[in-house]
């Protein structure tokens, strides 16, 4: 473990991979964010959820939202909001999340593009260990597109969220990060397509989510044998907290702040 790192997989003996309602999983990343101190290292969370679609909090103020959200609901995908902003997205047991959180300072040039690197760096490691090449960039047609993205083979493994909370005069130009990655492990990506676009066509929008803009981890990981894919997602989980433990936060800050001095 690098010596900048705080460490914290799953809590209480309930192994790495937590299994949360929603509204817990939700409930512990606002308590991450708030006790955040600035004190060095990092801490996170991984987790899965009930099958549902999360969408940002601002949708909430959408013409026909809760008719839309109720008739999601309905369809078996009921609707819940997050702090975070993009668009909507699914979740459940074939999607695991990683919650992370740690401080930037007021010297860091690039400070949202470093607090996404540092976000998405144990998911490259994984993905670089294995030979396989991942990129950052924008996927027209995923869901809650961004340029954060973890792209394979031109299609989103994972999608990413970032919220800061200022750290208060005592701590000038100092902020806490909660930043958020949802990896595909095995999702149907045609249903979780379907119900997207059919939860915004009924709000009048056209979101244009296709599935095969998306890909899965089981789908590029092909020497792995992904016959329980409960296992499979406890496997990932396990490399990916051990890869978390692995992130230097003063080997990715660096180059920025000398860039900036420079």
């Amino acid at each position: 473990m690098a010596k900048d790192n705080l460490a914290q997989g799953g809590p209480d003996g309930q192994g790495v991979l937590l299994h949360l309602a929603y509204d817990e999983a939700l409930a512990r990343e606002r308590a991450m964010l708030a006790s955040a101190d600035g004190s060095p290292g990092l801490t996170w969370k991984l987790w899965q959820t009930e099958p549902c679609i999360v969408v940002p909090r601002s949708h909430v103020n959408r013409s026909g939202f809760e008719p839309a959200a109720a008739a999601s609901a309905a369809r078996g995908w009921p609707v819940h909001t997050r702090d975070t902003g993009g668009g909507a997205v699914v979740q459940g047991s074939g999607v695991v999340n990683l919650s992370m959180v740690f401080s930037i300072g007021a010297a860091l040039r690039d400070r949202i593009g470093t607090s996404y690197r540092i976000l998405c760096e144990p998911v490259m490691t994984m993905l670089r260990h294995r030979g396989i090449h991942g990129a950052y960039r924008a996927i027209r047609g995923t869901m809650c597109d961004g340029i954060y993205n973890i792209v394979v083979g031109n299609r989103k493994l994972v999608g990413t969220a970032q919220r800061w909370r200022y750290l208060g005069r005592e701590r000038p130009g100092e902020h806490a990060v909660l930043a958020h990655l949802v990896m595909f492990v095995d999702l149907d990506h045609v249903q979780a397509a379907e119900a997207i676009n059919a939860l915004y066509a009924d709000m009048g929008i056209a979101a244009g989510i296709e599935a095969a803009t998306h890909v899965n981890w089981v789908a590029i990981e092909a020497s792995a044998d992904f016959s329980d894919a409960g296992s499979t997602a406890e496997a990932i989980m396990r490399q990916l907290d051990d890869a978390c433990r692995a992130v230097s936060l003063d080997d990715m800050m660096e180059p920025d702040i000398r860039a900036r001095e420079a």
